[in-house]
């Protein structure tokens, strides 16, 4: 993969005239130097909003996942081979191929590179990581390492063998290679792997289909009517690819213009998202802002062995939680009403009055919780469309500052609802839309949903306090 390659703009009669020459023949990226003709044609836009991080507390996020709070994105761009399909059908086919139910019969297996510059630095000086992923849909054993690219640092660990979670809550980002990371290993019941913050987390990274971003670049390049298919290539590892470019948003802190570049890349036959790549312009030249690309995604037999309980692993210290103050979250069983599970547990938990229809409702909390420490809990109602909405607990203080939020929904129950201006947009398409929620209790929860604005107002009339 290069990062080199020139970007290639909009279609004018001087971009379309290389087009059809690339066509007709090989250019080397270097000889074709296009990106002041796509600046010339970026349309201005509003300052890309710094919103605050909505999940700040490390029992609940892990604070981790701010090291690898990684956009993705990937390749080459030599481009030389005409296809017979359009860019509207391979997105239309990729998008049938990633909202299908994937049953797999086995481990899957699966090891992508992530690259990472949402500040803008010169090329090289991002963060380089690799995240290699086994799981077994069977029996709910994972594992999720990730790795320094330029150092072999491991940097997080998330596992699960059976009957103890592990753990990292940290990271060696930045650590001499000699550094040791922390894996706590804590009894509990299969985590839960749908519907948490955790479990996106864990999905995403382990499948750039699922990450976040390269989900969010997707949408946007399915409602933009001037994306371009730039061709055909072929990647080292063997894979043969779509490539797809647009001009949109592009997600970072380095420049108050927030349009660039973002190339998606296809599998030619199963239309599966194998990585992409998005850049900005930056003091005259492109600069590299992410990158991603599945290096291999392959399922083996069941009974194949895979070290669960990461005795394989070199470069960690693992540590016994007997107590389970680093264990993850659990999901309450499909048998019981969460409702009741919740009372007995706290009185500062909100669900809402009945389960809209057509959505279902799953509620995951931390199996062991201390006594004197906020209680954690998540519900996320789900339906089949992708769409939902989801609550859970933030802190036990009221907001001090609550200049970032964009827009402010007082229920008539008294909840405050402060919507954040989030720079992200959901696979079909949708604005995200959620925010920090302040009840008369005192205490504040984080609201995150797919839905539109008005929606999500009607459903915080419904939240009540379970008793």
């Amino acid at each position: 993969m290069k990062d080199n390659d020139k970007p290639m703009g909009s279609k004018n009669p001087t971009i379309q005239s290389m087009l059809e020459h690339l066509a007709q023949e090989t250019v080397l990226p270097e000889k074709v130097d296009l990106w002041q003709t796509v600046r010339a044609n970026l349309a201005a836009s509003k300052t890309l909003s710094q919103s605050k991080e909505l999940f700040m507390n490390k029992r609940i996020i892990f604070s981790a996942l701010a090291v690898v709070a990684v956009l993705s994105i990937v390749a080459v761009l030599v481009a030389n081979t005409v296809t017979t399909v359009s860019a509207k059908e391979i997105l239309d086919r990729a998008y049938q191929t990633q909202t299908q139910t994937m049953t797999n019969q086995g481990i899957r297996h699966v090891r992508n590179e992530f690259y990472s510059n949402l500040e803008g630095k010169s090329d090289g000086q991002g963060e380089d990581t690799i995240v290699e992923s086994y799981s077994d849909a069977a029996n709910g054993n994972f594992r999720v390492v990730f790795a320094d690219k330029k150092t072999g640092n491991l940097l997080v660990v998330f596992a699960f063998d059976g009957s103890n979670a592990y753990n990292s809550e940290g990271s060696n980002s930045g650590q001499s290679s000699a550094a040791l990371l922390t894996v706590y290993r804590s009894p509990q019941s299969r985590p839960s792997l749908t519907g948490t913050t955790f479990a996106n987390h864990i999905n995403g990274k382990s499948n750039a289909a699922l990450d976040a971003e390269a989900k969010s670049m997707f949408g946007r390049m399915r409602q933009n009517p001037h994306v371009e298919l730039v061709g055909k290539e072929t990647w080292d590892n063997g894979h043969t690819v779509y490539v797809l470019r647009s001009q949109q948003e592009v997600k970072s802190f380095a420049e108050n213009d927030p349009m660039g570049l973002v190339t998606l890349y296809f599998d030619v036959n199963t239309y599966q998202l194998l990585g992409s790549r998005a850049s900005i312009e930056k003091d005259g030249k492109e600069v590299l802002i992410s990158r991603q690309q599945i290096l291999l995604d392959e399922i083996l037999p069941a009974d194949s062995h895979i070290a669960w309980d990461l005795s394989d692993l070199q470069g960690i210290d693992i540590v016994d939680d007997p107590n389970g103050e680093h264990s993850v979250p659990e999901t309450l069983a499909p048998n019981v009403n969460p409702a009741k599970v919740l009372a007995t547990k706290t009185d500062s938990a909100y669900l809402l009055k009945t389960v809209p229809d057509g959505f279902s409702l799953e509620v995951s909390v931390l199996p062991k919780q201390p006594a004197n420490e906020l209680f954690f809990y998540e519900a996320g109602y789900t339906n089949n469309a992708g769409d939902y909405f989801t609550i859970r607990t933030f802190t036990d203080k009221p907001l001090e500052d609550t200049s970032w939020a964009d827009e402010t929904y007082t229920t008539a129950s008294g909840l405050v609802l402060y919507f954040v201006n989030q720079p992200s947009i959901t696979t079909r398409g949708e604005e995200f839309n959620g925010g920090l929620m302040q009840a008369p209790n005192g205490h504040t929860y984080a609201i995150e949903s797919s839905l539109p604005r008005e929606r999500i107002k009607e459903l915080l009339e419904e939240l009540v306090l379970v008793k």
